[in-house]
């Protein structure tokens, strides 16, 4: 099954802000407010029908508005298409219903980058994290590590400063400098190890000379940048709330309608024993209750009936030539989708859709094929990570012909970058070629479009076979 694609990104320009989650309520009363103030008038003056039907449209309306918010106005385009190696470091997790969507979501930690590099407090590179504007400093430096030789060996391993990946897909845009970038708090249950008591007062080390100190603050624990890149594989959920407004609005109505008169009921019985007009304050007062409760529990039922009509699945945007299986923390793949960076939660940058996913094989097994890589003299393997205590007795044979010191330099070593880029370039140019309009057209060409087999239902060529490579 292909992989699905429901939103767009659209051009930021200065001053524009995305639908963001904390104007979602502000939002949706200012669309809702002409059929409330209909709807109150209509109840408190008795005319229920026109209530009840003030509130149906004006339900679809506003739901119509945040989808078309949600799907159109949340992602800000950054630049298009791209493609990242890395390895799995949040496994693919389903959204939940209050998650606003039903996609499902990972993290990867791009190439080469090990997971000790994994930020455990605001990087230097930038002044003030979550800040509005912020600023580069110049000039940047390496931000906390795990075990601080990020930031002591190579400031190139660091993931904002490689001048590879990283750079390209994490480092907040320059040209997103009126937005926020969102740290992530440390007691983000995806961490795979708690902060340490004795590794917070390297979050409070200068991040260079006149520069100002990111300064904790009291009972709370410092954040760490976001240095996982986030995929997404879409959900229908939005667009299905779109397409059924109607729909749902007319459940939300029906499960007023039900409450209110249930509410009335219930209410009247209870101000009875006061007389008549304890009845009609309690009935008032029911009904009022009755139909918030009716009309919200309506309102769940069809939202989540599309909420579980067709999540999102990472298999749909398999590439490669068997099924991706579980993926587990620490395994390689490759990934391509449309880079965005999402402003709903205050932002970061994110592949959304993801448009392909495959395996990268286990070494051995890349080495195995016959005839690979015969253009290059030496062995171009399926990944590569930095190693700053690199020792063969400790990690087997080096590779494609690197010395120890390269694998200690990382991406600090003109050998070990340009093995890096090879291998990225392998994956990326195999899979982005597939998205390629020329391989398309390909594709949709009637000696191509076979089932059982081009000589049964098939049709000749006129032009030359495509090499197999």
């Amino acid at each position: 099954m292909a992989f699905r694609h429901y939103t767009q990104c659209y051009a930021h320009t200065a001053g524009d802000k995305p639908f963001n989650k904390k104007d979602l309520v502000s939002y949706s009363l200012g669309v809702s407010a002409p059929g409330l103030i209909v709807m109150i008038a209509s109840f408190l003056t008795g005319g229920y029908a026109v209530g009840f039907a003030a509130f149906i449209i004006q339900y679809a309306v506003t739901l119509q508005a945040i989808a078309k918010e949600w799907l159109e106005h949340r992602l800000i385009c950054l630049s298009g298409n791209q493609c990242a190696v890395g390895v799995i470091d949040l496994v693919p997790t389903d959204s939940e219903f209050g998650d606003f969507d039903n996609d499902k979501y990972f993290d990867i930690r791009l190439m080469p980058h090990r997971y000790e590099d994994a930020y455990r407090g605001p990087n230097c590179a930038y002044a003030t994290l979550g800040s509005t504007p912020w600023q580069l400093q110049t000039p940047p430096k390496a931000g906390p590590s795990l075990d601080g030789l990020t930031e002591s060996m190579h400031h190139e391993n660091d993931t904002f400063l490689d001048n590879f990946q990283g750079t390209l897909l994490m480092q907040p845009s320059l040209a997103l400098q009126d937005l926020a970038y969102d740290p992530v708090a440390l007691e983000d249950t995806t961490l795979k190890n708690p902060p340490q008591p004795n590794e917070l007062t390297r979050f409070t080390q200068p991040c260079g000379a006149g520069q100002p100190d990111p300064k904790p603050v009291a009972g709370q624990i410092p954040a760490f940048t976001r240095a996982t890149l986030h995929c997404e594989a879409e959900g229908n959920f939005w667009a299905a709330i779109h397409k059924t407004a109607g729909l749902q609005a007319l459940a939300a109505g029906a499960g007023g309608v039900a409450g209110a008169a249930a509410g009335a009921a219930a209410g009247c019985e209870i101000g009875g024993i006061f007389g008549p007009i304890g009845c009609a304050i309690g009935a008032f007062l029911g009904f009022i209750g009755g139909l918030a409760a009716g009309a919200a529990g309506g309102a769940y039922v069809a939202a989540q009936a599309a909420f579980s009509s067709d999540p999102g699945d990472v298999n749909d945007a398999n590439v490669g030539d068997t099924p991706l299986g579980t993926l587990n923390d620490g395994d390689q793949v490759i990934v391509y989708g449309t880079h965005v960076y999402d402003g709903f939660h205050e932002g970061w940058h994110e592949i959304h859709p993801l448009m392909a996913i495959m395996r990268a094989p286990p070494s051995q097994t890349w080495k195995n094929i016959p005839g690979l890589n015969t253009e290059v003299p030496t062995f171009i393997p399926p990944y590569i990570e930095w190693a700053p205590d690199w020792a063969v007795g400790k990690n087997g044979d080096l590779t494609s012909g690197l010395t120890a010191t390269d694998m200690q330099q990382g991406l600090a070593s003109p050998a070990f970058r340009a093995v890096a880029e090879k291998v990225k370039g392998q994956w990326c140019g195999l899979v982005t070629s597939a998205f390629s309009p020329g391989t398309r057209d390909n594709q949709i060409k009637p000696a191509n479009r076979w089932t059982i087999h081009p000589l049964v239902d098939g049709c000749e060529g006129s032009d030359t076979a495509p090499p197999l490579r």
